[in-house]
């Protein structure tokens, strides 16, 4: 005899989730009755389970999602262990991580950027690691989508420590700098992707995550020349930016970093051993 939950797991199966089994038993945890059964079918056509729950987990927060901004990534962690470890908070530092440059400056006073913030996950992670380490931040959250910026604006205010100094911004940085103070460290997670691999990802990225998010143009490092040219204007002297990248891309992106300029360039591997995130000193 056919149960709900096995006419469930079948429409799962039947869709070619590959963890069908996984992905109903946290939607029941979620869900129940019509509500449950709108969401597997959701499910079925290829929406990411983030998008249906509208949360993900990333780093120590929980951070709201929804359709129109790129959902979070663990690889995206490296960037937020690489940040802390510029301003020597990260106690728990291994692999790569061990060889980023430390700012050596109290965190009384730091000022920060989170470029193409989608989320917010990024820069209230790294606000809130600081927050807890007994310094102080100033962070402001940047992204030309009226979704991020809606969406981190929610995040700002339930998740991080200290709401009230992280700022929300919408602004184009392929387009200018944004006018904001002197800052410590830049982090950010632009899109990256080529046009010709666009086709290439999974059509549960390709089909259900925003394009403009994804999408960097016919080499997929549209961003990083103008993201090198916002560090140089708004960094101080020694301040860090730091920036996540294709796996196929670090070379590139340190060799953008070195000819503009910045010093003790280099790169750090992901928890799958792929190049993932570029720090360049000012």
């Amino acid at each position: 005899m056919t149960t709900g939950k096995d006419r469930l797991l079948d429409l799962l199966k039947d869709s070619g989730d590959d963890e069908a089994l996984l992905d109903l038993k946290i939607l029941e945890e979620e869900f129940e009755g019509n509500a449950l059964e709108e969401a597997v079918k959701r499910r079925a056509c290829g929406e990411p389970l983030a998008y249906i729950l509208g949360y993900r987990h990333f780093y120590k927060e929980c951070y709201k999602v929804a359709p129109g901004v790129l959902i979070p990534r663990a690889d995206t962690e490296i960037v937020v262990e690489s940040a802390l470890k510029f301003l020597s908070i990260n106690k728990m530092a291994s692999g790569d991580v061990l060889n980023v440059p430390e700012y050596g400056r109290a965190l009384s006073d730091i000022r920060f950027a989170d470029l193409c913030t989608g989320t917010g996950c990024i820069g209230i992670s790294v606000a809130n690691e600081i927050v807890r380490a007994g310094g102080s931040a100033k962070g402001y959250l940047v992204d030309i989508s009226d979704t991020a910026a809606g969406i981190s604006a929610s995040n700002v205010e339930s998740q991080a420590l200290k709401p009230e100094d992280i700022k929300v911004i919408k602004h184009d940085v392929l387009a200018s700098c944004p006018k904001l103070e002197k800052l410590d460290f830049i982090v950010s997670n632009p899109p990256y992707i080529a046009n010709k691999e666009m086709d290439e990802l999974d059509s549960v990225v390709k089909d259900h995550e925003p394009d403009i998010a994804l999408r960097a143009g016919d080499t997929g490092l549209d961003f990083y020349g103008p993201l090198l040219n916002i560090a140089k204007e708004l960094l101080k002297e020694g301040g860090a930016l730091i920036v996540e990248h294709g796996y196929e891309q670090g070379d590139s992106v340190r060799k953008i970093f070195e000819q503009g300029g910045l010093k003790n360039c280099m790169t750090v591997r992901d928890y799958g051993g792929n190049d993932r995130v570029t720090v360049g000193i000012k």
